[in-house]
């Protein structure tokens, strides 16, 4: 029986950590908000907000909106994102969107050019990276990739709109 009850306190103490150390990492900040700078010398506007739901998970949106000469895109997201590194809002994650967009193209008409448009929703597969920097890790840069694919809606052919659809991720924000 002592056997058993010094075999049992050994397995309990490798178990636990000793005191005053965690074996996880603390987390300072759980959400931020971000924008992409390059709104202002070009017609690329984006605005979004992220916050850990558990650990190394988050759940965020993201709004924007894209002026290429004709081509005017406005999308409405909703994300959630891995953090493989399990330290949410730094680092490497990958993740997925849902989103509704509107997208206008000028168009060549009998009466001349004309704005068309068309509604949709997607899904997406997103590849982020984030870096925390700063004295205190509060001022978030953060890039990406993403690849949308766009649900239902044959129109899109007579716009030039095709599958996947190509996004490009850079903000700059403040994490607390």
């Amino acid at each position: 029986m002592r056997r058993l009850l010094v075999c049992g306190v050994l397995l309990a103490g490798a178990w636990s950590s000793a005191p005053g150390q965690s074996s996880r990492i603390p987390i300072p900040y759980r959400t931020y908000i971000a924008v992409n700078p390059l709104g202002i010398p070009f017609n690329i506007a984006s605005a979004e907000v992220e916050s850990a739901v558990a650990s190394g998970v988050t759940l965020g949106g993201s709004a924007s909106y894209t002026a290429l000469s004709d081509r005017r895109y406005t999308t409405f997201d909703g994300k959630i994102r891995y953090y493989p590194s399990e330290v949410v809002l730094q680092g490497l994650s990958i993740g997925a969107s849902v989103g509704h967009s509107r997208y206008s193209n000028l168009v060549n008409s009998p009466t001349g050019k004309i704005r068309s448009g068309l509604d949709y929703n997607a899904v997406g597969l997103l590849v982020d990276y984030n870096a925390l920097l700063g004295a205190r890790k509060r001022f978030v840069l953060g890039t990406g990739v993403g690849a949308k694919r766009i649900l239902g809606d044959d129109d899109r052919d007579g716009l030039g709109l095709t599958n996947p659809l190509v996004s490009v991720r850079f903000v700059v924000g403040l994490a607390f």
